[in-house]
């Protein structure tokens, strides 16, 4: 059986990947028979090795790839011998950190074999504020639809980072003992926030002001922020960037004003190819760091070190 998980939403990529892991752990106690491989670390040989051998116990085997588009000569391998992972019992997952176009090859060959493939795409509109909501419930606080389409607006599809400043406003009005966020609490913890995580430290980037850089991401992770919610943030902010700098108008890019007026003036700083070549680079550092080849604060030091 394969699966194939992937999306822009890397944040509910994520929580289904973990689901079926936790699913085959409780149901398969033993957990030999669960492997991780970045496509980069295992030959196709290999994987037939693992998956088709025998086991010591009898158990379904779960055996996961991550970023198997990074790697042709796995997926031009693949294509040739992958009819028997889909008719197999055991399961096969690919786990792609971000978009794949539709026309690709390897995505249409697992469509052709019958494969699972679950896409997330980024939530908006009516999704997304459902599953705000539902976040905002699970932290034991209200919102009103006015404060929350404000939050929305200030962040927008990025649920890791909504998710961290939920816990951040939970954790804020909570200890004032009130159970509403106001307007007046966006202002005070999400738009500081935002500019210090995200403006300051891109401002210091675009310098080749490393040493700031560097600085400011100690400085957040001293304050509680966690690595993959600073690389979602750093990715976000890049994104918008990319966008100011290729849409012809205001109404092309989907983007907030707020947010919008910080991504035009910052793209003036860089090229776009920079810009790629940095988008890239977070993507190639986030896979890396998920699948534990890299330690958290060396991924960010990468970061900054390599742009």
């Amino acid at each position: 059986m394969i699966i194939l998980i992937y999306g822009q939403d890397s944040y509910r990529a994520a929580e289904r990947l973990n689901e079926l892991i936790l699913a085959h752990k409780q149901k398969h106690a033993s957990g030999l028979n669960l492997r991780r491989y970045d496509s980069k670390s295992i030959s196709l040989e290999s994987l037939e090795n693992e998956m088709f051998g025998i086991s010591m116990f009898k158990e379904k085997k779960l055996v996961i790839i991550d970023s198997v588009l990074s790697n042709a000569k796995f997926k031009e391998s693949f294509l040739k011998k992958g009819e028997r992972f889909a008719v197999d019992d055991n399961v096969l997952i690919f786990y792609e950190n971000g978009a794949i176009p539709a026309k690709d090859k390897f995505l249409n060959f697992l469509k052709e074999l019958g494969a699972k493939i679950e896409l997330f795409e980024e939530l908006k509109g009516v999704k997304l504020k459902a599953w705000a909501n539902k976040e905002i419930e699970k932290n034991k606080i209200k919102i009103s639809s006015n404060v929350l389409e404000n939050l929305i607006d200030y962040i927008g599809g990025d649920l890791w980072r909504m998710e961290n400043e939920i816990k951040k406003l939970a954790n804020f009005i909570l200890a004032e003992k009130r159970e509403e966020i106001t307007d007046a609490d966006l202002k005070k913890i999400v738009i500081p926030d935002l500019e210090l995580n995200i403006f300051d430290t891109i401002d210091a980037m675009a310098a080749k002001d490393k040493k700031k850089a560097i600085n400011l991401f100690k400085q957040h992770l001293q304050e509680g922020a966690e690595v993959p919610y600073l690389f979602s943030m750093v990715a976000w902010q890049m994104r918008n960037i990319i966008i100011a700098k290729t849409a012809g108008s205001y109404g092309e890019t989907g983007i907030s004003p707020y947010v919008l007026r910080k991504a035009t003036y910052q793209a003036k700083n860089f090229s776009l190819d920079d810009l790629k070549r940095i988008y890239q680079k977070i993507i190639h550092l986030d896979a890396a760091l998920k699948v534990g080849k890299i330690l958290p604060e060396a991924a960010l030091d990468l970061l900054v070190l390599e742009i």
